[in-house]
């Protein structure tokens, strides 16, 4: 547990140089949530404004991340040439220390790359996923559905010095993907402990999201 608390401090003060907004999610914001380490992560993610894409991209670059852009099919771009192709669209950010021994390339293509991830729980500061989210005149957009929002006041909390994504907002991106059993045990550990507002703001997100139903619908 230790070790975790140790990356989610180093993230910050790695991070306080950076101008821009940005806010802790996926697993560990669920983690940071309930106040306790609750399970391994593979990864540590943050989630920043569209709008402040290239600020993000300069502040990490100049702190020495290789940065690559996942761009469909399990391809990887550098983010350089993901930004001067337009049609090569990405909301997200693969950000690692050089040499990093957790990514193994599988093959190249021209500029293309296609790697996997070896199976390893992340513990220290040398991978962040940076997950780009509308949000626009104090409104966060779920970005598969943009009929789907909330007012940044509610969308954002902060937790032990550090901004998160608010879990039944990161429960719905985890819901995508309820299969996998860490997903699953986000939701077990986290459903029961929203208050009314949050919760009933879950469910009617999830109905939207899933008009024919999903397993997490109540």
């Amino acid at each position: 547990m230790g070790d975790k608390v140790k990356l989610l401090n180093e993230l910050s003060e790695h991070l306080s140089g950076l101008k821009v907004e940005w806010h802790l999610c996926g697993g560990f914001a669920i983690d940071a949530y309930l106040g306790t380490i609750t399970r391994k992560h593979k990864d540590v993610d943050i989630t920043v404004s569209f709008y402040n894409m290239k600020e993000c991209i300069r502040y990490l670059k100049s702190k020495g991340w290789e940065i690559d852009a996942p761009v469909g099919n399990q391809r990887l771009v550098p983010v350089e040439f993901a930004l001067q192709n337009s049609e090569l669209y990405f909301d997200n950010l693969w950000c690692y220390k050089k040499g990093a021994n957790f990514l193994e390339t599988e093959k190249t293509d021209g500029i293309f790359k296609y790697v996997r991830f070896i199976d390893r729980e992340q513990t220290e500061l040398d991978f962040i996923e940076v997950l780009f989210n509308k949000i626009e005149n104090g409104i966060f957009y779920y970005k598969r559905n943009y009929n789907i929002t909330r007012e940044v006041r509610k969308a954002f909390i902060k937790k032990h010095g550090i901004s998160i994504l608010a879990p039944e907002i990161v429960l719905l991106y985890k819901s995508r993907n309820s299969e996998n059993s860490d997903y699953q045990h986000d939701y077990d550990m986290v459903i029961n402990i929203l208050d009314k507002e949050r919760y009933n703001w879950f469910m009617n997100a999830m109905k939207i999201a899933y008009p024919k139903g999903h397993k997490w619908i109540k």
